[in-house]
C-alpha cells in the first residue's frame, strides 16, 4: 500500500514511518499541520499522537519558516515536562515532511465541549477546575528563564480526557519572551483571543496568556464564543448572561481581558489562588456538588477527538451522562451553580450590552445633571439680569469638575488623557466667560470682543474634537453612535454660534440665539463625558 493516499497527500492508514510508527489513522488537525493517531511497534505498541507539519501550497522562503517553526515546537517541548502538557518522546523527518511524536491524548477538545452544549454554559465548578490547571500549566512555562509565552490559549487548543485532566497542547506559535523587545514580529493568534498586544501595540508577556484564558473562560461560563463577537475586545459583563456565576468569578473574568494589560493579573499563580478559592467556597456548603461534578467528568469521554481513532465512537458509555445534559448534573441545592437559562446565538445581543450601562444609579445621575444643567440655566437666564455669562461660567466649571471626579473613578493613559485635555480646553473658555462675567457686573473690559469670542469657541471646539477620541474605545456600535452624535452636535454648535454677535442689535435675535448654543454646547459636553466615562467603565467591567 502507498504510503500517502492518492491525491488528498494523508499518511494512508498502515504506514510505517521510521520503521517503527505504524499510522491507524488520521485524527484531526493542528494549527500547523495534520495529526495521526499511530502505535509505536517499539515500545510496547503504545498508543501515539503524531504531528505532520503541513507543506502544501507553500514556496520555498514559506517552508524554511514553517520549517523552523516547527523545528522550534519539537525543542520547545522535548525541554518541557508537565502534567497538563503532552509529552514530546520524538521528532524526525521522512520523504521531505517533519514529524513530532508525542503522547496520545484520548479526550475532547474544550471546543468540542461546548459546542455539544449547544450555546449553553459550562457548569462553573467544572470551569474552575480547567481553569485552576490552566492555571498551573501557565505558570510552569511563564516561570521558564526565559518565560515562554503560549500565545494561543483557546478553546481548540485545551484537550480535557474523560477524568477532566486539562492538556494544553498545539505549540506552533509559542515563543520564548526577549526581555526590553517592544513588539512582536510577527502577528498570530486567534481573534476574540489574542489580547491588543498581540496585534502589535506592544510585546506579549505573560499577561498576554492571561488574557487568552480569560477569553476561554468567558466563553465557557457564557456559552458566546468571543471569535463570533461583533467587538473582538468587548466582554459584557457575565452575570448580564448568566445571572448564576459568582460575581468574584465574574470580576476576575472582566480582568483577565482588560485591555491595558496593567490592569491585568500580575501573574498565573495570583489567578489560581483566586480560583482555588472560589472552589473552595463552592464545595464547602453542599456535598451534592461534588458527585453533580463528577458524572459530568464522565461524560467527557463520549465521542472522537482531535487525538482519537478516525473510526466513530458512540455518543455515550454504558453509565455516562450525555454532554448536553451535563449541565443539568449540578445540585439544586447549591444556588451558585444552579443551571443558568440558555444562551442565545454566538453573537453578543446589543440590547444587552446596552442595557448594562444604564443601571439604576446611573439612570439616577445622568437624570440629576440633565435636570440640574438645563433647569439652572432656565431659570438663571429668566431671573438674573445679565447671566448670561455667569451660567456659561458656571456650566464650565461643571464640566472640569466632572471630569476631575471622573478622571478619579477610571483607569488607562488614553481616557484620563482625554478627560484631563478636554477640562483644560474647557477651562480656557471658562477664563473667557469669566473676564465677560466680570464685564456684565464690573463694566470691566479685559479682553476685546473678537478676541473673547475666539477664545471661547477655540477651547468648546478642541473639548469636542477632543472628546470624539472616545470613539476609539471598545465600545458598541451604539456606544459610539450616541457619543458621535452629542460631540458632533457640540462642535457644530460651538462654530455656528462664533458667527453670531454677543449683543442684540436692531431688535434682532442673534446674542440670544449664541448664549442658548454656548449652553447647549457646554451641556453636550458635560453630559457626553459623564456617558462616555460610564461606557468605559462598564465595558472594561469595573
Amino acid at each position: 500500500m502507498s504510503t500517502y493516499e492518492n491525491q488528498t497527500g494523508r499518511l494512508a492508514p498502515q504506514s510505517l514511518l521510521q520503521q517503527r510508527y505504524i499510522i491507524a489513522g488520521r485524527a484531526g488537525r493542528g494549527g500547523m499541520g495534520a495529526v495521526y493517531e499511530a502505535v509505536d511497534t517499539r515500545a510496547g505498541n503504545r498508543r501515539v499522537a503524531i504531528k505532520e507539519m503541513s507543506q502544501g501550497h507553500l514556496s520555498e522562503a514559506e517552508l524554511a519558516e514553517a520549517t523552523a517553526r516547527f523545528q522550534h515546537e519539537a525543542r520547545l517541548l522535548g525541554s518541557l515536562h508537565h502534567s497538563n502538557l503532552p509529552g514530546v518522546s520524538d521528532a524526525f523527518s521522512e520523504r521531505g515532511r517533519s514529524y513530532l511524536v508525542m503522547d496520545f491524548i484520548d479526550g475532547k477538545t474544550l471546543l468540542q465541549l461546548l459546542k455539544e452544549l449547544g450555546g449553553r454554559p459550562l457548569p462553573v465548578e467544572q470551569v474552575l477546575n480547567y481553569a485552576r490547571q490552566l492555571c498551573d500549566v501557565l505558570s510552569y512555562l511563564h516561570s521558564q528563564r526565559p518565560p515562554i509565552i503560549f500565545r494561543d490559549v483557546k478553546p481548540s487548543n485545551i484537550m480535557i480526557t474523560a477524568n477532566g485532566h486539562v492538556f494544553l497542547i498545539d505549540f506552533g506559535i509559542a515563543r520564548i519572551f526577549k526581555e526590553g523587545q517592544q513588539q512582536d514580529t510577527v502577528f498570530l493568534g486567534s481573534p476574540g483571543y489574542a489580547p491588543p498586544e498581540q496585534h502589535g501595540t506592544s510585546q506579549t508577556n505573560p499577561r498576554s496568556d492571561l488574557y487568552s484564558l480569560g477569553a476561554t473562560l468567558y466563553y465557557c461560563l457564557t456559552g458566546k464564543d468571543p471569535y463570533y463577537a461583533e467587538d473582538r475586545f468587548f466582554f459584557p459583563p457575565i452575570r448580564q448572561i448568566n445571572p448564576q456565576v459568582p460575581i468574584e468569578l465574574d470580576q476576575l473574568v472582566q480582568r483577565l481581558v482588560a485591555l491595558d494589560e496593567r490592569q491585568r493579573p500580575t501573574s498565573a499563580p495570583e489567578v489560581q489562588q483566586v480560583f482555588i478559592k472560589l472552589s473552595q467556597q463552592a464545595i464547602e456548603p453542599t456535598g451534592g456538588l461534588a458527585a453533580g461534578t463528577a458524572a459530568n467528568y464522565v461524560s467527557l469521554a463520549s465521542a472522537p477527538t482531535q487525538y482519537s481513532s478516525p473510526a466513530p465512537l458512540p455518543n455515550t458509555l454504558p453509565g455516562q451522562v450525555h454532554p448536553s445534559t451535563a449541565a443539568t448534573n449540578i445540585a439544586p441545592t447549591s444556588p451558585v451553580f444552579r443551571q443558568a437559562p440558555p444562551a442565545g446565538p454566538a453573537q453578543y445581543r446589543p440590547k444587552q450590552e446596552f442595557a448594562s450601562l444604564w443601571t439604576r444609579p446611573f439612570i439616577t445621575l445622568f437624570g440629576l445633571m440633565l435636570v440640574l444643567t438645563i433647569g439652572i440655566s432656565l431659570v438663571a437666564l429668566n431671573l438674573v439680569n445679565k447671566s448670561d455669562h455667569a451660567v456659561e461660567l458656571g456650566l464650565s466649571l461643571l464640566f472640569v469638575l466632572v471630569a476631575a471626579i471622573m478622571g478619579s473613578r477610571i483607569r488607562g493613559i488614553i481616557p484620563r488623557s482625554v478627560l484631563f485635555l478636554s477640562g483644560l480646553a474647557v477651562l480656557v473658555s471658562g477664563f473667557t466667560f469669566a473676564m465677560q462675567t466680570l464685564f456684565d457686573f464690573a463694566n470691566l473690559s479685559i479682553l476685546s470682543p473678537p478676541l473673547a469670542n475666539q477664545l471661547l469657541t477655540g477651547g468648546l471646539a478642541a473639548a469636542a474634537i477632543i472628546s470624539l477620541f472616545w470613539l476609539a474605545r471598545p465600545f458598541t456600535m451604539v456606544d459610539r453612535v450616541i457619543l458621535l452624535v452629542a460631540f458632533g452636535a457640540a462642535l457644530v454648535c460651538a462654530f455656528i454660534q462664533y458667527q453670531l454677535n454677543d449683543v442684540n442689535t436692531l431688535g434682532s435675535s442673534e446674542g440670544d440665539i449664541k448664549h442658548t448654543l454656548l449652553i447647549i454646547v457646554l451641556i453636550l459636553l458635560t453630559m457626553g463625558t459623564l456617558l462616555a466615562t460610564q461606557m468605559e467603565r462598564v465595558r472594561k467591567g469595573f
